[in-house]
Formats: structure tokens, C-alpha cells, sequence
């Protein structure tokens, strides 16, 4: 391989200092605004023209560090195997790409100590900034990276006691779809299934469902470590109560529940109807298929790069982030099983 080509190389060869290379490639600028080094025009010009004949090729990480720059972010989602997560983080590589940046992905698997570890790891590798999905537990971490000073953004869940930037859907909004929903395909005894986990996507879920279904709202809630066992407890349950309406707050834990239900000779869309939160494509087996709300996966991590990128912008000029609490709440979208 051909030996890469270095400023000592240029120096050596243009017969001026390694230092005096540095700056006349970087074109460094001193406070005054002028150079800092007094070069003549035909020094300059020397040294150019050897870094050309040299085909150099400077070390663009090197001088990102030089500038205090790594170009890179960190992102710290809930589940990158589920495709909700995916497409935010296909989204955001595809975003931090086109503006030069590298994303390191960590997936939590709701662990808040998996969490904790992902943060320190990524100071650790001095990311620019941070996008991230906190879970449950997870508050004390999120306290400490915003002690750290790093620009970061909240994506898809929120704190009542913390205040940061945030890109969201509107997850009550979307609960009254989904219950009108059911209510136009001829459902009565409507129940709902989501995760036990406490995190603001499924308690907004399931405050508004309360609402909307009264005082004798059901909810089977499933634990992330244990959604196939307890969805086979949640399928008798529903079975035996006469329901006839279900609405699923994931699709993890809504697969799961279609699945068990099926074993049990449940014909779906016929002696229950669902609507589930989120793409799956078992919906599409069914006839009529199952309706599901689409949240705006890509608007959401569009919206949240742009803003973290905005964040590191008014950092690197200078100003105090920390007062910075931009609240992003986005509509999500009915989409309706085909017939």
C-alpha cells in the first residue's frame, strides 16, 4: 500500500517547519483575524503546490479533534429489533449522514442500568450530542447526561419531572382514534392490552382509554421480559369476559396476544376486533385486515436530529442549552384494514 502523505512530509519537502505546514493548510486564523503565522504569499504557494504534487490528503478525524469535533452522536433506543425502532433509527443514520455526522447506535431492552451504561460509554467516546428513548428507572441517567452538558434530545417518551427537549406523538389523541375506531366496526365490550412497563407512550395510552371506555375499563398489562406467558393469561381472560373489541398499545405485546388468541380458536376480526398501535405485518392476513395507528417514525427522528443539531450549533456559539425545552408533539395516523 502507498504510504499516506503527512504536513512532516510536506514540511520536509518544502523545506519550511511541520508547524508552519499546519497552519497553512488549516488556514488558521488568529482572534484579531488575521494569521496567526506571517506566510508569504510565495512560501504559501510552495507549500500547496508540494501538498498537491504529494496527492495529500488531510486526516478529516484529526482535525475534527483538533476543533473539539467528533462527528459522531449517540442513540439510545428502546428496541432496535422491533420495527418501530428501526425506522427512527434508519431515519436518523440516514439524516446524520447527509450532514456528515456518525451515529452510535445502543439498544436498552428496557434496562435502566443497560441505559446508564450506553450513556457513559458514549461520553466516553466524546459524542457531540445525544438522541434517546428513556425506560423506566431510567431518570437519574437522564439527569446525569444532562448534568454532562452534552446537547441531547428525548424521542417518543417523556419525564413529568424533567424538563429537556422533546420530539413526541400524541399518544391520547391517537387512543381516541383507535377507541373510535373500534366503536365504527361494531365493537362494544372494548378492553386493551399493553406493557406494564411505566413509561409516558403507554401511560397517556392508557389514561385515555380509561376516559373513553368508563369505569369498567380493562387493561392487560405484560411485562417485556415475559409477553408470550403473559399474553396466554390475557387471551383466556379475554375470552372469558365476552369481549369483542381489543385495542393493542404495541405491537410486540399485540402479536403476541393475536397469537394466543388464535390458538384458542378465536376468529380475529370476526368474534374480535382489533386496532393496534403500530405496523405489524400479521395485521395483513386477516379479513378485513386490522386497522393500526402509524406514528410519524420518520418525522419524529427528522425532527429530532434537526433539533439536536440546532442544540450543538447554539453550543458551539456560545450559548446556555441547558434553558433550551423545546416540546415537539406530533399527530399520529389512523390507517385502516383492507377489506
Amino acid at each position: 500500500m502507498a504510504k499516506s502523505i503527512t504536513i512532516k512530509d510536506i514540511a520536509k519537502e518544502a523545506g519550511v517547519s511541520i508547524a508552519l505546514v499546519s497552519f497553512v493548510m488549516n488556514n488558521r486564523i488568529g482572534d484579531d483575524g488575521k494569521q496567526k503565522y506571517r506566510v508569504s504569499e510565495a512560501t504559501r504557494d510552495r507549500i500547496l503546490e508540494v501538498a498537491k504534487r504529494l496527492d495529500y490528503r488531510p486526516n478529516s478525524a484529526a482535525r475534527m479533534l483538533r476543533q473539539g469535533k467528533t462527528g459522531a452522536i449517540g442513540v439510545i433506543l428502546s428496541d432496535l429489533a422491533n420495527i418501530f425502532y428501526g425506522t427512527i433509527a434508519r431515519q436518523i443514520e440516514k439524516e446524520a449522514h447527509d450532514c456528515g455526522y456518525t451515529v452510535l447506535f445502543g439498544s436498552t431492552e428496557e434496562d435502566p442500568e443497560r441505559f446508564g451504561r450506553l450513556v457513559r460509554l458514549f461520553l466516553e467516546k466524546d459524542v457531540e450530542g445525544f438522541i434517546v428513548v428513556p425506560c423506566e428507572g431510567s431518570g437519574d441517567w437522564v439527569e446525569y447526561l444532562k448534568a454532562s452538558g452534552k446537547p441531547f434530545v428525548v424521542i417518543d417518551r417523556y419525564s413529568p419531572y424533567h424538563t429537556h427537549p422533546l420530539v413526541l406523538t400524541d399518544n391520547r389523541g391517537a387512543m381516541a382514534d383507535a377507541f373510535k375506531e373500534l366503536r365504527a366496526q361494531g365493537a362494544r365490550k372494548i378492553e386493551m392490552a399493553a406493557y406494564s412497563m411505566r413509561v409516558s407512550s403507554m401511560t397517556d395510552r392508557e389514561d385515555m382509554f380509561r376516559e373513553l371506555a368508563g369505569p369498567d375499563a380493562k387493561i392487560y398489562s405484560m411485562s417485556y421480559g415475559t409477553i408470550e406467558e403473559d399474553a396466554e393469561k390475557a387471551a383466556d381472560s379475554i375470552i372469558a369476559g365476552g369481549t369483542d373489541g381489543l385495542i393493542t398499545a404495541s405491537n410486540v405485546p399485540g402479536v403476541a396476544i393475536i397469537k394466543a388468541l388464535i390458538r384458542r380458536g378465536v376468529k380475529i376480526q370476526q368474534d374480535i376486533k382489533i386496532v393496534g398501535f403500530d405496523y405489524s405485518n400479521v395485521y395483513e392476513i386477516f379479513s378485513p385486515g386490522i386497522s393500526y395507528i402509524q406514528q410519524p417514525q420518520e418525522e419524529m427522528s427528522r425532527r429530532a436530529i434537526r433539533l439536536l443539531f440546532s442544540l450543538i450549533s447554539k453550543k458551539e456559539s456560545g450559548e446556555d442549552i441547558s434553558l433550551l425545552h423545546d416540546r415537539i408533539v406530533l399527530k399520529a395516523k389512523l390507517i385502516h384494514g383492507r377489506q
